[in-house]
């Protein structure tokens, strides 16, 4: 199977903004709550794991 760079990992890229905002949330003081985040953060990356196709390379 051919691999692919871990830059266009949409799985990675949706994690690496979902720190962005948890960051920005703890800074700013606005929030959204946990089970929230939780909620949404685990249906994206379930729908994602559904449609990958090719695994990650160096």
């Amino acid at each position: 199977m051919d691999t692919k760079s871990f830059l266009r990992s949409k799985t990675l890229w949706v994690n690496f903004i979902a720190f962005v905002a948890i960051a920005v949330q703890i800074k700013t003081g606005f929030a959204i709550s946990p089970e929230w985040q939780a909620m949404i953060l685990t249906g994206v990356n379930g729908v994602l794991r559904v449609v990958t196709k090719q695994e990650l390379g160096a």
